[in-house]
């Protein structure tokens, strides 16, 4: 990552449906789990999933249940390792040319460019870090002491008013330049940009 200058100007990216086209949460989860455990924890996991899509739970309750079936007790150096493999191997299939596109206008023109989403910080830094962007605000992960996942947040999820909490605590400023987002989840970040692109690849 490259060091912040002072008073940036800032272009804040979302990820999942932004910079790419659909969800990586489960792609990811499929790619680091046999199938078959795969299915398992998927079974476990569709009570919650229900409640979810009926709005009964939250985002982040819903997702740390999730995490807690397909990755508790799993060690962070080997999770580590395969997310670098899912970043290089998987997420450049998934994302959007013109986003890309104007990403690297973006650079060029010497903007400080940030990578924040509620998915996980575990992927996406690797991935962002290949892609030349400056920041990650993303959503960790809890590590024990043993250095095993527990399943649960060691951030709150990076969604809705926490875009907007984090990028005011990283870089100590109310307005960006510009942000990109594609859902409801955006809305903060998006209001704190001079210029607020909406699903502007879609």
């Amino acid at each position: 990552m490259s060091v912040i200058v002072r008073n940036p100007t800032i272009a804040a990216f979302d990820f999942d449906g932004t910079l790419t086209r659909g969800e990586s949460f489960f792609r990811f989860l499929f790619f680091v789990t046999p199938w078959w455990r795969f299915l398992f924890c998927l079974l476990r996991s569709l009570p919650v999933l229900l409640m979810f899509l009926l709005r009964l739970t939250d985002n982040e309750s819903a997702k740390v249940k999730v995490l807690g079936i397909f990755l508790g007790g799993r060690p962070r150096q080997l999770l580590e390792r395969e997310a670098e493999r899912f970043a290089e191997l998987r997420i450049p299939a998934t994302l959007r040319p013109e986003a890309v596109a104007k990403l690297r206008g973006h650079q060029k023109q010497g903007h400080v460019c940030v990578l924040v989403s509620a998915t996980l910080a575990l992927y996406l830094r690797p991935w962002a870090r290949d892609m030349g962007f400056d920041e990650v605000l993303a959503t960790e992960l809890e590590v024990d002491a043993r250095g095993r996942f527990t399943g649960r947040l060691a951030t709150p999820n990076c969604y809705g008013p926490e875009k907007a909490a984090r990028l005011r605590q990283r870089f100590g400023c109310e307005r960006v330049k510009a942000a990109y987002g594609d859902s409801a989840g955006d809305t903060e970040m998006l209001a704190m940009a001079e210029d607020a692109y909406y699903r502007p690849w879609q």
